[in-house]
């Protein structure tokens, strides 16, 4: 298999799995509109953060760095806006 098949079929992998912790971490969060606007504000912060890091890396590192740092980002934005969001009830408006 070529590089560019590879490098394919991990962009995919990448896709299926942010589709599912997307839908796990939405399962956690429950109806509560307060909790997903903390969860979101996160997620939107880990994101930024990930790519405000990728453009410090050196660019001889032969990978698509502000994808895989913006994904890492995000989940750890989702873990400290859980620490936020847990405080309110899974029912809040």
């Amino acid at each position: 298999m070529s590089h560019e098949g590879v490098t394919l079929l991990l962009r995919g992998f990448l896709v299926l799995f942010l589709i599912v912790a997307g839908a796990l971490v939405r399962t956690f969060i429950g109806p509560s509109r307060r909790r997903g606007y903390v969860m979101f504000a996160g997620m939107f912060a880990g994101m930024s953060f990930g790519a405000v890091v990728s453009h410090a890396m050196p660019s001889e590192l032969k990978f698509d760095e502000s994808a895989v740092l913006a994904v890492l980002g995000m989940m750890v934005g989702w873990s400290i806006g859980w620490l936020f969001a847990r405080r309110i009830p899974r029912t809040a408006n």
